[in-house]
């Protein structure tokens, strides 16, 4: 047998280490992501579970994946032993995700809760397995309005005699669901028929507003609601931040999900080592970013090729926790809430009356909590 021969032969004797595609949004929200593949010696050093950058082995991928996005290939070590071969795949955006899971290109993916909610009410196969990221929700001005925080906003408001324009993404992002709540608290009418003119507040959709913002496609727009990073994007020409939204009375979004992890049901139950790993892996990401944050800026910066002043200022606005904890579930629970009190949830899904009994239906903890005791076991250790 020649050499080659010998080494196909060792190599395919070999037993193969789980595999797993990730999909992700490729913005500031998946951070510790960024962290974790590029401060493999600091990992190891704190954790004993680190990232090592290698080829792409495609004998060993589950699904070996086409060329959908730009990949990157990882191989996770636990004390120095190779659990976990990785493939990583930057979306732009957070529809590109799901769709990537849904077809089974990718077991796991990292986007927008409200993607995945929204899914879930349509019928698809993905379930939340954990949190990532919350925070980063502004409501930003145009130049000239005089208003420098939420009360003085609404003193403005209350005192044209014209309809106010607020811009926004997504029906039913939990941005506007929380500011539309927090304008009625403030016994403030909105609407979002334009050409209801008794309305206070007139909410306009942007869906397919390019970047910096809504005002790139709605000019003379008064205000605007946004997540990050399109609300520090959307800062230019005088455009202000003058709040977080997600802490607005009556309260029901603060701290809220923004990035979650995600995964398919079929997923959860062929490839749980996997995502496992890589659960426990994120447990000590979110951790690692939370408590360094200049190695986090210099990561995000590095890995978006992005300026570090233009990172500084989203991510000052963000953070993160794999931690399902009160907020994160009262986050699922108060968009459900609010999504029915619209008449936008399905029959099916509609008699839920328990945070608890709707948590079973979106959210999966299955992997997340046994995740967590590992990782926090390397963090205190």
């Amino acid at each position: 047998m020649t050499a080659i021969a010998l080494l196909l032969a060792i190599a395919s004797a070999a037993p193969a280490s789980p595999a797993l595609t990730v999909a992700y949004h490729r913005n500031e929200n998946a951070a510790p992501l960024y962290a974790a593949c590029l401060y493999s010696n600091d990992f190891q050093t704190r954790y004993n579970l680190w990232l090592a950058p290698a080829e792409p082995r495609g004998i060993r991928l589950m699904r070996p994946l086409r060329p959908i996005a730009p990949t990157s290939h990882f191989t996770l070590y636990d004390n120095g032993d190779l659990t976990l071969d990785l493939a990583l795949v930057g979306m732009d955006s957070d529809s590109a995700v799901l769709t990537a899971l849904l077809a089974g290109k990718a077991q796991v993916g990292i986007l927008a809760a409200e993607e995945v909610l929204t899914s879930v009410l349509a019928g698809g196969d993905v379930r939340v397995i954990a949190p990532l990221q919350y925070r980063g929700d502004m409501l930003l001005v145009r130049k000239g309005l005089p208003a420098s925080n939420w009360p003085g906003f609404i003193a403005w408001t209350k005192k044209q005699t014209t309809p106010v324009s607020v811009g926004y993404v997504g029906d039913r992002s939990m941005t506007v669901l929380g500011f539309e709540q927090a304008l009625q608290y403030e016994n403030v009418r909105f609407s979002h028929d334009q050409a209801d003119t008794s309305a206070r507040v007139l909410l306009v959709p942007c869906h397919r507003s390019p970047v910096p913002g809504p005002w790139s496609l709605v000019p003379n727009l008064d205000a605007a609601v946004l997540f990050e990073p399109a609300a520090t994007l959307c800062r230019h020409g005088g455009v202000r931040a003058i709040s977080r939204t997600d802490f607005l009375p009556p309260n029901r979004f603060e701290d809220r999900p923004g990035f979650v992890i995600a995964a398919t049901d079929a997923s959860i139950k062929d490839d749980s080592t996997a995502i496992s790993r890589f659960l426990e892996l994120m447990g000590v990401a979110t951790h690692y970013v939370n408590n360094h944050t200049g190695n986090t800026l210099a990561a995000t910066a590095r890995w978006l090729k992005e300026p570090a002043g233009l990172e500084k200022s989203i991510l000052t606005n963000v953070m993160f926790s794999s931690l399902p904890d009160a907020s994160f579930k009262n986050g699922l629970w108060n968009w459900y809430f609010a999504l029915r009190l619209k008449g936008a949830v399905p029959e099916s899904l509609a008699n839920y009356m328990e945070r608890d009994q709707w948590l079973g239906v979106p959210y999966d903890s299955s992997l997340v909590i046994p995740a967590l005791d590992r990782a926090g076991a390397r963090i205190i250790r």
